[in-house]
């Protein structure tokens, strides 16, 4: 990141703030936003004084208060860089529909890969 910025980034969006706090404060510069929509800790740590002397701003932000527009132009801007070869998925297991529960039971036990239910067609 140093490569690209120098100096540093103005912002950062942070969906995973708890594993990613440490490597924000270092590349954040004096005055950076970090707008954070996720964490795995519920009581995340990070290093208060780096932070505090850059005068960094921590954004948290509830996607359900997103505006329904801003919704809809993220998943049509998935879909095209997904098309375009621009994004990847990784998927851990496929579930039917009919074993829904199976894979809310997945994602209950603490599965860190992505689970997809496959609609019939």
């Amino acid at each position: 990141m140093r490569t690209v910025a120098p100096a540093g980034v103005d912002r950062i969006v942070e969906v995973a703030f708890s594993d990613n706090v440490d490597l924000a404060a270092v590349v954040g510069k004096i005055g950076a936003v970090i707008a954070a929509y996720a964490s795995r800790q519920d009581r995340p740590t990070f290093a208060f004084w780096p932070m505090l002397f850059n005068n960094m701003t921590i954004r948290l932000l509830g996607s359900d208060d997103f505006p329904s527009e801003a919704k809809e132009q993220a998943a049509t801007d998935l879909i095209a860089a997904a098309r375009a070869g621009a994004l990847s998925i990784i998927v851990g297991e496929t579930f039917p529909l009919e074993n829904v529960a199976d894979a809310h039971d997945l994602v209950d036990a603490g599965s860190r890969h992505r689970v997809v239910v496959a609609l019939p067609d």
